[in-house]
């Protein structure tokens, strides 16, 4: 399972790709006015500067706007030309969502289809061609639904039909849920830098630290560390 970045926070990219094992990185619409407000940089900047960042070999993707399927190709075209390298583009689970992803995957172009929330979306989606479903957990839970269980039907229908289609969990709120993402068969989940420090942080690893330093500099001294010794 891969572990997406979802975020326009230029900094907030810069210290997560040092850090973590973020093999991809994505943002969308209300994510990235939210990130871009008072900076003065455009969208497009924006994600310039975020490819240079995570380099031109990683999965960065960028949704396109627009009513129509000629309009959301359009604004594909455009951040395929501006946005170098592994740039995939998110299309929305409408009509015109499904007819932009089925012509872009004739043009090589690999998309992914956000903003799904049951399992007719999902299979419609994978039919359009859609190399990704991203299923909108929270947002599912927080409408009466299921969205991890939405996740699992949805993975169990493209193993069992031979679908190569992955499956995104979106939209996580709660550390706990990226487990229940994973054992649902989510191929990636989307997170934020709050859940990646909760992932990584247990305060009984503190602990465990703090008794291993305890126990080597009483012997060795404080601030001894292996590669200040002499054989």
């Amino acid at each position: 399972m891969e572990y997406c970045l979802d975020t326009g926070d230029l900094e907030m990219v810069k210290k997560v790709a040092d850090l973590y094992p973020i093999r991809c990185f994505s943002m969308n619409p209300s994510i990235a006015v939210n990130c871009l407000r008072g900076t003065g940089r455009t969208f497009l900047q924006n994600a310039k500067m975020i490819r240079e960042v995570i380099g031109e070999d990683t999965p960065f993707y960028l949704e396109a706007m627009g009513d129509t399927a000629e309009e959301m190709i359009e604004d594909a075209h455009k951040i395929r030309q501006e946005i170098k390298g592994n740039t995939m583009i998110k299309i929305p689970a409408c009509p015109q969502g499904f007819k932009a992803i089925r012509l872009l995957k004739e043009e090589d172009i690999l998309c992914s289809c956000t903003a799904i929330y049951d399992f007719n979306q999902a299979m419609l989606a994978a039919e359009a061609g859609a190399y990704c479903v991203a299923v909108y957990v929270s947002r599912v839970d927080n409408s009466g639904g299921d969205g991890i269980e939405v996740v699992r039907k949805i993975k169990e229908a493209f193993v069992m039909e031979g679908i190569a289609c992955k499956v995104s969990a979106a939209s996580l709120k709660q550390v706990n849920y990226l487990e229940k993402a994973a054992l649902a068969g989510a191929d990636n989940v989307t997170v934020t830098l709050d859940l990646l420090e909760k992932m990584a942080i247990h305060p009984l690893t503190q602990k465990t630290l703090d008794t291993f330093r305890a126990d080597w500099e009483s012997l060795f001294g404080e601030g001894m560390r292996v590669a200040n010794m002499t054989e």
